[in-house]
């Protein structure tokens, strides 16, 4: 893009008026020491109170300058948070979609950079429903108002980016997640307990599992004198893919928030002085954070 020197030309006449002008006041002086400092006071006054206007035009042509490069997300999607670490897995940026959006935007494919070192990524696909033990194919992601999505730098610990859902909880139990998946499964008390028999021998298991917490696979033996019927409900139901069968087609089954991964081996952003810049597919800027 070709560059106005306009501003640039009338700075440099103020300087020129501000410098000959000093010059001239000092031909009518009284005193000549008295006058000459008088005269490089005023000299100084002037350069700073021109230096003062150039910052200030220089501020306004950088206005005007990101206004034309402002997409038309703005305000609609913003880097919200960015959890610096060296390690790959436990580094991410944090990007929202404001809740007063009335629509959906497609995100991948928006670029995120670093202005200061000049590490770019790309928002990748994910998949919507994650299943175990499965090829799960991706898709574009969209951000629904209010949602959230979490780009961490390093490897999915279930090996693919996804959108988490009242199940997700037991995905935590035997992986690692940075941040930390929620706990928020339906609790095992609340699950459909019509296939156990009222029975007294029953009375133990059932009591068991009403206080089981949620998102918890049963990994310890359970007593061999509870019956067939109790012990298959715990060991057959309890667990991600069970609940994930039962509850997909609710309403409220999927959560506000993405878990999308880089699959870096090597931090992508700076501890300090930082500036990450979020385009949209169009090279427009969307958001811009600074630390």
């Amino acid at each position: 893009m070709k560059e106005d020197s306009t501003p640039i030309l009338v700075l440099l006449g103020i300087i020129a008026i501000a410098m000959f002008g000093g010059v001239q006041n000092s031909n009518n002086a009284g005193p000549v020491g008295a006058v000459q400092t008088q005269d490089e006071l005023s000299v100084d006054q002037k350069i700073v109170g021109t230096q003062n206007e150039i910052d200030n035009l220089k501020k306004q042509l950088q206005i005007e300058e990101d206004k034309k490069n402002q997409s038309q997300y703005k305000g609609m999607v913003t880097i919200s948070n960015i959890n610096r670490s060296d390690t790959p897995g436990q580094e991410f940026i944090t990007i929202r979609a404001s809740g007063n959006n009335r629509q959906t935007i497609l995100v991948t494919g928006w670029t995120l950079k670093s202005i200061s070192s000049g590490n770019q990524v790309k928002i990748p696909k994910g998949t919507y429903l994650f299943f175990s033990g499965m090829l799960n194919p991706e898709d574009n992601i969209e951000l629904m108002a209010g949602e959230t999505l979490h780009l961490i730098t390093g490897v999915s610990p279930i090996g693919v980016s996804f959108k988490t859902n009242k199940c997700s909880g037991y995905l935590g139990q035997f992986q690692t997640f940075v941040p930390y998946l929620y706990n928020k499964c339906p609790l095992p008390r609340d699950e459909d307990l019509s296939s156990i028999p009222k029975l007294v021998i029953n009375d133990a298991c059932l009591d068991y599992i009403e206080s089981m917490n949620s998102c918890k696979v049963q990994t310890e033996p359970l007593p061999t004198n509870w019956s067939y019927e109790c012990t298959n409900f715990i060991q057959s139901k309890l667990n991600y893919p069970s609940c994930v069968n039962t509850y997909k087609n609710d309403k409220d089954f999927y959560q506000n928030e993405w878990r999308v991964y880089l699959k870096r081996s090597e931090k992508i952003w700076r501890n300090q002085r930082e500036v990450v810049v979020l385009y949209d597919e169009v090279g427009k800027v969307v958001d811009t954070l600074k630390y």
